[in-house]
């Protein structure tokens, strides 16, 4: 569950209620950090500390985000929760390099901010002990936040880099997703193995190690067997979804034709329109619903129609999880099916994603 606390840039931005749990952590220890002043500015000053930290993290996410979109993956929002953040693309990059840009510039901000910190503290040394031990604590979560997420490892940032560069070197999406997880497999195996030996030795920080360990390993398996689906997928195209067999009526035919009712009852939600003996548009069910009534005798399909000249267009040969992709960042709700300039039929979203689905589930059931 999340709290959506604004938008920046048009991106919706959530907190998990496990961020709550960070939130008062790092209040309890930055006040132990202040533990010099009165009691009152103590916890101010705490309560100042871990705001400035949920704003690090968030611009590292913004980042992120703000480059997705300049190079045109939509982002549903950005989520902080209880091991970090997460910015939810519409789809990966289709192109190593944008990979690149979209997972390097996170860590890069969040490297900067921290030496714009140090270069606060430094100005400001010994000016006043509350402000020394403020910006010294910020510029370490942010360095450290920068480095951690600069480890080689997929789904760290690190990884994507990784996997974008082999991806690059190779031309091979799913063998460089291969090597970017094994690569993060085993460094949240040494996070867990590190933290458990740091608690065992009375370090009780070891056991967040641990538990980040864990959640990495975890993360690292979910996303290779999506990934994994996905490559499969791509086996699949357009033209295994498609429908090819649609209800087509002549434009001059009234909305309130029978043939119409009959036409919306074969199993589609659309009938084609007849122009001159071609199909010239479709109209839909939600169209003539949204038609006045009273006027549906004189009110002919041509009229309402939606030209087909309006709908995105698609290759039979595509791959049905791009396009799949393509048709949700969008919001494209149906795409013609065009070769060679002669129409084919028709994808729906909720057939292609039904389809994606079915398959998914099939996929994990054996």
């Amino acid at each position: 569950m999340s709290i959506r606390l604004a938008r920046i840039f048009g991106i919706p931005v959530e907190v998990n209620y496990s961020w709550v749990l960070v939130c008062l952590l790092y209040v309890f220890l930055m006040s132990r950090q202040f533990g010099g002043v009165a009691s009152g500015w103590q916890w101010a000053m705490a309560v100042a500390a871990t705001v400035l930290f949920f704003l690090s993290v968030l611009a590292h996410e913004l980042a992120h985000s703000v480059v997705a979109v300049h190079k045109g993956i939509p982002v549903k929002s950005i989520t902080l929760f209880i091991f970090g953040g997460v910015s939810q693309l519409a789809h990966e990059a289709h192109r190593p390099f944008t990979e690149f840009l979209v997972a390097i510039v996170g860590p890069l901000t969040s490297i900067l901010l921290g030496l714009v910190m140090f270069a606060l503290w430094f100005i400001f040394q010994g000016w006043n002990e509350s402000l020394d031990t403020l910006l010294a604590s910020l510029c370490l979560v942010n360095l450290v936040l920068g480095v951690f997420n600069l480890l080689p490892g997929y789904p760290l940032d690190g990884g994507r880099v990784l996997r974008s560069a082999l991806w690059g070197l190779t031309g091979s999406y799913w063998r460089a997703t291969q090597v970017a997880v094994l690569a993060g497999q085993v460094i949240a195996r040494l996070l867990v193995a590190g933290g458990i030996g740091l608690a065992v030795q009375g370090q009780w920080g070891g056991i967040w190690l641990a538990f980040i360990g864990g959640f990495l390993a975890f993360t690292a398996t979910v996303s290779y067997r999506q990934e994994r689906s996905r490559e499969s997928l791509r086996s699949y195209h357009v033209s295994d979804v498609m429908t090819t067999e649609w209800c087509a009526l002549p434009g001059e035919t009234p909305l309130n034709s029978p043939l119409v009712a009959q036409g919306l009852a074969g199993g589609e939600d659309f009938v084609g329109v007849l122009v001159e003996n071609r199909i010239k548009g479709i109209v839909t069910r939600r169209q003539i619903t949204q038609a006045n009534r009273g006027g549906w005798s004189y009110t002919t399909l041509a009229q309402v129609m939606r030209p087909l000249t309006d709908l995105d267009s698609v290759a039979p040969n595509e791959a049905i999880f791009d396009v799949m992709e393509h048709m949700d960042a969008q919001r494209v709700e149906r795409s013609t099916v065009v070769k060679n300039g002669a129409l084919l039929g028709f994808i729906d979203r909720g057939n292609a994603r039904r389809f994606v689905r079915a398959f998914g589930s099939s996929k994990a059931a054996s």
